[in-house]
């Protein structure tokens, strides 16, 4: 059975709380981040756009556009279910964003520029543009057992994101999207070793400046003794 496709935003839902249909939707991909620049006498250019990421490529904002129907029995009706959506879409600023046809991600965005309407009889149709950050972010945390958005085809079984550390203790975490830096929260202080680099971990929560977990599997050495939890969600295009 199919899903009926409507939006999550700003905690409200389209049909559910304000019985609005969403006629259709134009999600835009993000654009690279490039920084170029180039010398006398030379051909082509040379590309600085990773070199401040630690060679990862880096995007811009994206654009999604939302059409909405208003179904309206009376001109009365249709201004102030108008009203409404205004409030609800343009009083906020970056926002959970969520479609029921992508189940299991959200997008962080907002409403910037005014929505268009147009008023047809006692209905009326609202086309709304969100800006968003590039990347779709997952509902759930790596690590949660969650099968009902599960994907055979791009996700990884992982089934804690909490281990006991005693001592030396290789810790095996699996990220399904892009690289991303985690928060560690652990129970005592502990360091940690991944890609040859070592960091230093105190008790409570950690966010680790230059330790990023790459897509599949990463290996963490620990040491120390106690609990550590690895707290991320994946982000993915």
């Amino acid at each position: 059975m199919s899903v009926r496709d409507e939006m999550t935003f700003n905690g409200k839902h389209s049909y559910k709380d304000f019985n609005v249909w969403l006629q259709e939707k134009k999600i835009q991909p993000p654009a690279k981040v490039k920084i170029k620049k180039t010398i006398p006498f030379m051909n082509g250019t040379y590309d600085f756009s990773t070199v401040g990421s630690d060679g990862d490529q880096v995007y811009g904002e994206r654009k999604i556009q939302v059409k909405i129907g208003l179904p309206t029995k009376s001109k009365e009706e249709l201004y102030i279910v108008y009203q409404l959506l205004l409030e609800w879409l343009e009083d906020t600023g970056r926002q959970e964003l969520m479609f029921d046809n992508i189940p299991g991600f959200y997008f962080i965005a907002e409403v910037e520029e005014a929505p268009e309407f147009e008023e047809t009889i006692r209905m009326g149709n609202l086309t709304i543009n969100f800006i968003a950050q590039p990347f779709k972010v997952s509902t759930s945390y790596m690590g949660d057992d969650i099968w009902d958005t599960f994907c055979f085809l791009t996700d990884y079984t992982q089934y804690t994101n909490e281990f006991t550390i005693n001592g030396s203790t290789t810790v095996t975490m699996y990220n399904n999207g892009r690289p991303i830096t985690p928060t560690i929260n652990c129970s005592s202080a502990m360091t940690l070793t991944c890609n040859g680099n070592t960091y230093n971990l105190n008790a409570g929560d950690n966010k680790v400046w230059g330790l990023k977990l790459q897509n599949g599997r990463n290996d963490l050495v620990f040491n120390g003794n106690g609990i550590a939890k690895i707290i991320f969600r994946w982000e993915v295009l």
